[in-house]
């Protein structure tokens, strides 16, 4: 029998970028039920292509499963849902579930649109990519590993032209594989075969990637190529990404979106400021958390700051102390940030019924206590001035200053590690101390400046590792 080669045609792969009229890809209302409960309720989603789209959240809730059931590799809860690619064919339903098509207006037979059928293994493989947590392991060479991705192109009895081939070791070139090409996939590490997936990903063309995690096992210099390869197959060549991640600095960087799961639903859904707030990383994760721009690429960065069940140790602030001047609110938000990133806080002068005092009352965090609306004795400002010379850092709110609290400004002016915390919104900062307080402040921003509230924790960060 002669076999016939293929020189590399791409396939379904090659597809142009569609005319926006339509999402690559469409979830409606998808659920799946495993061991007796749903590990993904009613998610709904769409990709167009030259997007990465990444899914965060806590373990158990839902990302690989909702993964695996847009590859067609666990099936919906039956009549719920429907998944399906609008590739340059037309429609194609993957799942078993009602057809995304029956929801466009009965889209199908007569109308045009062929393609919807369910799909066969081999049309699922030009359309979609899949690339799972962990690599198996077995005994094929990494170039015949690599090279199983242009199986999907191939015809029946159709041997791998020197176009496919040629393929193969461009996309692990891409990978930086070439080296192992003829080692076998076992006698590799763990980082070393994802990075062989990969290229066998890359040489199958499919207009959908499906990663699981595709830096888990990578070193800081892979993961960022790996995520760099996903961005170029996106935007380059017209694919759509689905990203599966854990590192949310390394999402927020790669990703146009991403959509959070909690307990398989999903409950958030944009771009990286609007799903990375503190609330959802509190509600979805349990940890407390900042987020900031990057300094380099001005994309979320994520500082996690720990959580209540933490062990001291682990926190950031773990044997330091803050010290904060602070009154009538201004410091609240801030104390409970520091406490759950491990600092031990301690506050100045508070006066009875001040929102500060209470909040450090619930917080354990210290303070000199004073009576209401009364001026700082010799002795209470002595007391302060020896929790600032105990503290690594002093912080100073921008508070409404008045005579009788004046000297919480005066007690800071010998500290060595100083942080002004500029006024929200460009305001100014209260004087009713006959422009004393305002002629403090001046004194104390030209010697260390101004930073937001927002980049304290950031900074005391950065401070502590040098």
């Amino acid at each position: 029998m002669t076999s016939a080669t293929s020189e590399g045609s791409a396939g379904a792969g090659s597809a142009s970028v569609a005319d926006g009229t339509r999402p690559l890809l469409r979830v409606d209302e998808l659920s799946v039920v495993l061991g007796g409960s749903r590990a993904v309720n009613s998610v709904s989603l769409s990709l167009d292509r030259g997007v990465v789209l990444g899914v965060v959240g806590a373990n158990g809730s839902g990302k690989t499963t909702l993964l695996r059931a847009i590859a067609g590799l666990v099936e919906p809860e039956p009549g719920n849902g429907g998944i399906a690619i609008f590739s340059s064919g037309g429609i194609a339903p993957i799942s078993s579930g009602r057809s995304v098509a029956e929801a466009d207006g009965g889209l199908g037979p007569g109308s045009g649109e062929p393609g919807l059928e369910r799909l066969s293994q081999r049309d699922r493989a030009r359309m979609i990519a899949y690339m799972p947590q962990q690599a198996d392991s077995h005994p094929f060479s990494v170039f015949e590993a690599v090279l199983m991705g242009r199986y999907p192109h191939l015809g029946r009895f159709q041997l791998e032209g020197a176009g496919d081939r040629a393929m193969a070791w461009e996309a692990m070139e891409r990978t930086g594989v070439t080296e192992f090409a003829d080692r076998k996939i076992d006698e590799l590490s763990g980082g070393e075969r994802q990075r062989v997936v990969l290229a066998r990903v890359l040489v199958q063309q499919a207009d959908l990637l499906l990663m699981d995690e595709p830096t888990a096992a990578l070193d800081l210099r892979h993961q960022m190529l790996t995520m760099d390869l996903v961005r170029e197959e996106a935007v380059g060549r017209g694919a759509g990404a689905i990203v599966v991640m854990h590192d949310l600095s390394l999402a927020a960087r790669f990703c146009d979106r991403l959509i959070l799961l909690n307990g398989g639903r999903k409950v958030a859904d944009g771009s990286p400021w609007e799903v990375l707030t503190p609330d959802n990383l509190r509600s979805a994760f349990g940890v407390e958390g900042l987020v900031e721009p990057d300094p380099v690429t001005g994309r979320p960065h994520v500082l996690l700051l720990g959580s209540e069940s933490s062990s001291q140790e682990d926190r950031v602030g773990s044997g330091r102390r803050v010290h904060l001047i602070c009154g009538a609110g201004s410091g609240r938000e801030l104390m409970h940030q520091l406490r759950v990133a491990g600092y031990t806080v301690t506050a100045g002068v508070l006066g009875t019924g001040d929102s500060d005092r209470e909040a450090a009352d619930r917080l354990g965090v210290g303070y000199v206590s004073a009576p209401p609306f009364s001026g700082i004795t010799d002795e209470q400002h002595s007391e302060h001035r020896e929790l600032v010379r105990a503290a690594d850092h002093v912080v100073l709110l921008p508070m409404a200053v008045g005579v009788n609290n004046l000297r919480n400004l005066e007690a800071v002016l010998t500290a060595e590690s100083l942080m002004m915390v500029e006024p929200p919104d460009g305001g100014k900062v209260a004087d009713f101390a006959g422009g004393r307080a305002l002629e403090l402040r001046r004194e104390l921003i030209d010697r260390v400046g101004q930073v937001p509230e927002s980049a304290v924790l950031f900074e005391l960060a950065r401070v502590g590792r040098e």
